[in-house]
């Protein structure tokens, strides 16, 4: 009896307890449903730290060699505003990794790292630093395939390719692979595509009476007069832009030939085998024994170049529209306001010739990332790198971030006084290279109203008039981005690296009047024991592949 008379209780407990739910659940303008919605609210309450917390982000290392213009102001990409957002928006987080030094020092140190198979995540580089591209290190199982990524984790990139055939032709192997997500100029945000060459003090050529050279003739005039008169270093230059190698970015066009590898007509031609290199290089050498030529450019690095043309002991040199006159004008101009520095066209052989040979790139810049085969979240990291071709994503990688670096006027992005008006006293280049990635290639869209105010000096603008007016002609004797087959691939960077190391040497001495110019015949010789015959024959194929395509 008593057991019974409690169980009844229990039952009425029970009853009152769902009775008072359900009326709890009417007052509040709900039925039934909403009995059961608490229920299951209370469910997913118990549940909420693994349903509703985001989820980790995907960490990726980043092997990136450090451009001049963040190496003055950053340690690391990590450190620039930017990039933080970026990560926000797309839930990675990036580890960078810089290697010391460029050029040769930053590829030795990449040919250790591929060798050690100790991958990163990521590669950004131009793609002529992988000896034989980026086909040879898909061919050795370095680096993989994109296509698909693409296609299921990247709309923005994969619409611009749809849209763009020509750019499409310009990034994929000529069996449609793709390996590179590159950066890219989209329609009108094509129209600045020269950005450099060579500059020069203006103001001391006012000063003894000179002209602004065109000919190879009247640079040696003006290079010889700067040093008899001012006793300064006329013409300086680094390391990595050695006269004659394929580097060089200084006065071989002039002579008619390409630093490498280029096209006259419809056929592959190589530089230093043409009669005119032995002519550019006595010239050379000649200007390098009468001074004309800084005794150190072959161990000068970047920053020892622009130390000598900002403290004014050196008068001319090859730079950058934005981050070299940019940054040195002003520099200069602290110590001697009437200091100036201009533009100059790029060099020809004789007075009435167009230059043809300026330094003029197409819609893919050639610089890109590639995914090695030590990603263990490619699917996340398509996905970042598609940010970057979103509306979204360029305006950040371009301008950084609205109301701290820009603002918008009239739908337009104007830089904020952060970035023109530096509060430390930043030039423009490293004030925008502080807080987000706009003037150096880097994957995703550029946009150039970045350009429109990034040049702001009436120098720069001047120089963008100087260098553009003839870049048209570039065209016809620029190779395109072609694609080797990997075995193409694997031969010719053989052949190029010897020759390459080769030709450094040879030339080298012969500009320092070590060796004469006779030196080259036996070079070119050494060339063609080294299969320079074969290397032109890959690149002429490719180049008819590309054309086919």
């Amino acid at each position: 009896m008593k057991n019974n008379m409690l169980t009844r209780i229990a039952l009425a407990l029970v009853i009152v307890l769902m009775f008072g739910t359900f009326v709890a659940a009417c007052s509040n303008g709900n039925s039934e449903e909403a009995v059961n919605k608490t229920a299951s609210n209370s469910d997913a309450k118990e549940n909420a730290g693994k349903e509703e917390s985001p989820a980790e982000p995907a960490k990726l290392k980043i092997w990136h060699p450090l451009n001049p213009n963040a190496q003055a102001v950053v340690q690391s990409l990590s450190d620039v505003a930017m990039v933080q957002e970026w990560e926000k928006k797309t839930n990675v987080k990036f580890e960078f990794e810089h290697p010391t030094g460029s050029g040769a020092d930053a590829q030795q140190q990449f040919g250790v790292m591929v060798a050690s198979n100790d991958l990163p995540d990521l590669i950004v580089w131009h793609m002529s630093n992988f000896q034989g591209g980026p086909a040879k290190l898909f061919q050795d199982g370095t680096i993989i395939k994109l296509n698909d990524l693409i296609d299921q984790h990247a709309p923005n990139l994969k619409k611009i390719l749809e849209e763009n055939p020509l750019i499409a032709k310009q990034i994929k192997a000529d069996n449609g692979d793709i390996y590179v997500i590159p950066n890219l100029k989209v329609g009108e945000n094509g129209k600045y595509k020269t950005f450099s060459g060579q500059l020069i003090r203006k103001d001391w050529l006012d000063e003894l009476g000179l002209q602004l050279p065109e000919t190879i003739d009247e640079w040696e005039h003006v290079l010889k007069t700067i040093k008899d008169k001012k006793g300064v270093i006329p013409y300086t230059s680094e390391k990595n832009f050695l006269f004659g190698s394929k580097s060089s970015m200084d006065f071989m066009g002039a002579y008619g030939i390409g630093k490498d590898f280029y096209l006259n007509g419809d056929k592959v031609q190589y530089g230093p085998l043409q009669p005119a290199f032995k002519d550019y290089l006595v010239r050379m050498q000649r200007w390098y024994k009468d001074g004309l030529i800084d005794p150190d450019y072959a161990s000068n690095d970047n920053k020892a170049k622009e130390a000598k043309i900002t403290s004014g002991k050196a008068a001319a040199s090859f730079g950058y529209i934005g981050g070299s006159l940019g940054s040195w004008l002003p520099a200069l101009q602290q110590a001697d306001p009437k200091a100036e520095l201009t533009a100059v066209q790029y060099p020809v052989l004789n007075k009435g010739d167009e230059p043809k040979f300026t330094e003029t790139g197409w819609d893919y810049s050639n610089t890109g990332a590639v995914i090695t085969n030590a990603n263990e979240n490619p699917e996340a990291t398509i996905k970042a790198l598609d940010y970057l071709f979103s509306e979204e994503g360029a305006m950040l990688k371009n301008f950084g971030i609205e109301g701290t670096t820009y603002t918008l006027v009239d739908g337009q992005p104007l830089y904020t006084d952060l970035v023109m008006k530096n509060p430390d006293g930043l030039p423009i280049g490293h004030a925008m290279a502080k807080n987000f990635i706009a003037n150096y290639p880097f994957p995703g869209l550029d946009d150039d109203r970045y350009n429109d105010q990034y040049y702001s000096l009436d120098a720069q603008k001047e120089a963008v008039k100087v260098y553009a007016e003839y870049a048209h002609n570039a065209a016809p004797v620029l190779i395109p981005p072609i694609s080797l087959t990997p075995d193409e691939a694997a031969e010719f960077g053989k052949i190029m690296t010897d020759i390459d190391t080769y030709r450094a040497e040879v030339v080298t001495k012969i500009v320092m009047g070590s060796a004469d110019a006779g030196t080259l015949d036996t070079g070119i010789e050494q060339f063609k024991k080294m299969g320079i015959d074969r290397a032109i024959e890959i690149q002429q194929a490719a180049f008819d592949r590309f054309n086919k395509r």
